[in-house]
């Protein structure tokens, strides 16, 4: 009798061994010291600089390598705006993204979803609006009747928005014109436009621009408007699936923002050449206080939600399908493993 039951037993767990191998067949565990790799679609522009602070550590501080000591070998994909990063998601040609909120939601509200899972910047100085006081630009009221620039799908569209909002003006009220932020730095500087809505370091790099006369340039920031947040993204099922790379990824992350708050001046040298600029070109943009690894939960659900109502409202004319719950598309669960008491919830 006794035999019957260890016979039985046996036989018991191995049909449950067999049962968790075929279950872990598509997604093996990786070892502890299995380095793990990842595509990471990135803006190609100053916001990134926890990832190339990452990527370039060994010639920030010699020895250190952010990423190789998190355990992730990523595949860094560049991109100029937030569009283009998810044409990489929904391809299928990143895992991860970086985003602002705004570019999420207008997915959200077509169907494709993204959740976010740690936040690698948060300023509320950086996107501004440009403008040639020759052509009667001078504060945000004078925009009424002027050509202006924006970049469609990105948080530039909202801070237009509610710029105009806050002076009295609707789109109707001015001439637009939607481009990329090179596309619109272009067409400003040929006087094209009258005024744009874009971002650092864009705007540096129109006031170094020796056809531009300092003083004909009005540069107005309020920070009362929009604070933009830069998160890091992936769709539900890419993060449910490397959940383990995207742990990796967020450790790397801290690392990184160490290295900015200890050697910025290095950081931000290493990224002005992988933006291929000339040194020192960052000086006035590059604030290193804005770049903390963190998650307020409640502010990004907070942040969806307004964007969204925003997007509905002057975008979508009402036609979208609302999501019913916000708080699905930010997890706190990754950074939740590696730093918990960076986490607002």
């Amino acid at each position: 009798m006794r035999k019957n039951v260890w016979f039985w037993l046996i036989v018991i767990a191995a049909i449950a061994v067999s049962i968790t191998m075929i279950i872990r067949q598509d997604k093996p565990i990786p070892e502890e010291n299995e380095v793990l790799k990842a595509n990471l679609a990135c803006f190609h522009l100053y916001i990134s600089a926890p990832i190339v602070a990452a990527d370039l550590s060994e010639k920030i501080v010699p020895g250190k390598d952010c990423f190789a000591e998190a355990g992730i070998n990523p595949t860094i994909i560049k991109r100029s705006k937030g569009p283009e990063i998810v044409d990489a998601l929904v391809g299928g040609s990143a895992d991860f993204g970086t985003l602002a909120i705004t570019p999420q939601v207008f997915q959200l509200l077509q169907g494709s979803e993204f959740v976010i899972f740690a936040t690698i910047q948060t300023t509320d100085h950086d996107i501004k609006v440009v403008g040639y006081r020759s052509a009667g630009v001078n504060d945000g009221a004078s925009l009424k009747g002027k050509r202006i620039g924006f970049v469609g799908g990105t948080f530039g569209e909202i801070f237009l928005n509610r710029y105009l909002k806050k002076h009295g003006m609707s789109r109707n009220d001015i001439s637009l014109t939607s481009g990329g932020p090179a596309q619109l730095r272009d067409l400003f500087l040929s006087k094209a436009l009258d005024a744009i809505i874009i971002w650092e370091p864009i705007i540096q790099d129109i006031l170094a621009d020796p056809s531009i006369n300092k003083a004909d340039i009005m540069v107005d920031v309020d920070p009362s408007i929009y604070t933009g947040r830069i998160n890091l993204v992936a769709r539900p099922e890419v993060l449910k699936a490397k959940a383990e790379e995207a742990r990796r990824l967020v450790q790397s992350m801290i690392a990184a923002e160490g290295l900015i708050q200890d050697h910025p001046d290095k950081v931000r040298l290493n990224l002005e050449a992988w933006l291929d600029r000339k040194p020192d070109t960052l000086i006035d943009v590059f604030d290193k206080e804005t770049f903390i690894v963190k998650l307020d939960v409640p502010g990004l659900i907070r942040d969806l939600q307004m964007e969204a109502k925003w997007a509905q409202e002057a975008i979508f004319h009402g036609k979208a399908k609302m999501p019913k719950d916000f708080s699905k598309y930010v997890d706190a669960s990754i950074l939740k493993a590696v730093a918990q008491d960076r986490i607002k919830e």
